[in-house]
């Protein structure tokens, strides 16, 4: 490192950290980013990358076996190799942190154990660095439970389940969110036996509750077995096995596996940074920040997972640009907007969520339409035989500006971007359907479902009977 005095220091080298030292060094700052062993966060190494990348091949494998029904012959001759799956996932891994490199040209990039002495001070392994700013993006771990006897046995958490060279026979999961999920569905075409576990009464509790029913039907339709409404009694081990005793409802029942993994959620890295020292209040739900993004001392901010709420990548992105602006510029400076967040479950059809739900909409508006637009109704999702599903918008006012989105099908997530950009903007559904979209595609599926709502609405109506009026003249005075 050159400087031992920065503009702006920034802890963490996840995607947060990363992209807002890119930013800021672009804006001309002088710019160091600290990890405590290597860049790329959570997102990279045990999160969005290797899962998507696993999830790919369970996709392939599922595919192999049923591509009988549009006339291949392979059948249910697909093996899996566990071994060169983790080999593939991190190539994938590798490919990606190349990539990745270009976010720090130009920044001082140091590793080691990082740590408050001020406000505007740092320690690093004993080193010390003085910072006009300091971005704290320290990103977040697995929660862990306290389930009774979990402490007792070795476990799976997605920090560890993608180093697996073998595959379980069987494997039960403890969490029905997003990665739960995901990981339960890719396990169960890679051969596994799967059981989830969901404490509430409902898989993706935070989802349209259509969108949770249906893909739990798909689910179960592919062998996964889903037990909700449930209470972890015990864990242990016998012999070989795990033992997970359970209540639901008046039943108790008694599950083994080979494997447990916990995927209950995630919590905010806020320890060993003595943030007393810098006077930054925090709790174990994350750091207290602003709409500005500034913590209890105005020249330090927080970004990313560690405030908890929102565990996206891309909202970390978004918090990135304008905690650098608001770090760097004394004036203009801009709030966060959380609005408009789209954010999807990369399952096999995927379920993708922008805004309210048709309940939360009605709480808050006079005038709400929703409408469901089956995916089957998608031509290129019949070429594709990818008929499971629907779009479903929520509408307010009569403008019909679109204040929810609930999408389950083949690609639902890649449709996300358009809505979120008529959101944003307040667009009315009109600014969809008079889009020319290119067809044979998904994103004309979405087109087709705007318009299906145009052709309900009053407006519709309204000029419906301008056009019979008109023709009606037109009879009589040719």
């Amino acid at each position: 490192m050159g400087y031992t005095q920065y503009d702006l220091t920034i802890i963490g080298g996840g995607s947060a950290g990363l992209t807002a030292a890119q930013v800021a060094h672009s804006l001309g700052a002088r710019v160091l980013l600290i990890d405590k062993e290597r860049l790329g966060g959570d997102c990279l190494f045990s999160g969005c990358v290797p899962s998507k990348s696993l999830l790919h091949v369970a996709r392939i494998v599922h595919q192999a076996q049923t591509s009988v029904r549009s006339g291949l012959l392979a059948g249910d001759s697909a093996s899996v190799d566990m071994e060169k799956v983790s080999q593939y996932i991190q190539e994938v891994i590798g490919r990606i942190a190349i990539n990745e490199q270009a976010y720090t040209t130009g920044v001082d990039v140091a590793f080691g154990k990082v740590t408050f002495a001020s406000r505007t001070t740092l320690n690093l392994d004993g080193r010390k660095i003085t910072t006009r700013h300091t971005l704290i993006a320290t990103g977040s771990r697995p929660a862990i439970p306290p389930l009774p006897g979990l402490e007792k046995i070795t476990y799976l958490t997605n920090e560890s389940v993608f180093d697996l060279q073998q595959l379980p026979a069987s494997l039960v999961i403890i969490g029905g969110g997003p990665v739960g999920i995901e990981l339960g569905q890719a396990f169960n075409r890679l051969g596994t036996q799967v059981t989830i576990l969901q404490r509430a009464t409902c898989i993706l509790p935070r989802e349209e509750t259509e969108v949770s029913e249906a893909l739990t039907r798909l689910l179960r339709t592919e062998g996964i077995t889903i037990h909700t409404g449930i209470r972890i009694k015990e864990i242990k081990q016998a012999g070989p096995k795990k033992i997970i005793i359970l209540q639901q409802g008046e039943q108790e029942r008694e599950i083994a596996a080979d494997d447990i993994l916990i995927a209950t959620g995630r919590k905010p890295v806020v320890t060993d940074l003595n943030l007393e020292a810098a006077g930054v209040a925090y709790t174990e739900q994350g750091i207290q920040v602003n709409d500005y993004l500034q913590t209890t001392t105005p020249n330090i901010l927080a970004l990313g997972d560690v405030l908890g709420g929102y565990y996206f990548t891309h909202v970390a992105a978004y918090q990135a640009g304008i905690a650098v602006r608001n770090a760097l510029l004394p004036f203009g400076k801009k709030k966060v907007d959380y609005r408009v967040v789209p954010w999807c479950t990369f399952t096999d059809p995927e379920a993708g969520r922008l805004g309210l739900t048709e309940t939360e909409a009605r709480t808050r508006y006079k005038h709400v339409q929703a409408l469901h637009f089956p995916w089957q109704e998608i031509d290129r999702a019949q070429t594709e035989n990818e008929r499971d599903g629907f779009i479903k918008l929520i509408l307010a006012g009569k403008k019909q500006e679109i204040v929810g989105a609930h999408l389950i099908g083949a690609h639902a997530g890649e449709l996300l971007g358009e809505i979120a950009l008529v959101m944003k903007l307040r667009l009315p559904i009109s600014a969809i359907y008079q889009v020319i979209h290119p067809y044979p595609t998904y994103s004309s599926g979405l087109q087709q479902a705007a318009f299906n709502a145009y052709l309900q609405s009053k407006n519709a109506s309204t000029n419906r009977k301008l056009i019979r009026t008109i023709l009606r003249l037109q009879k009589y005075y040719p």
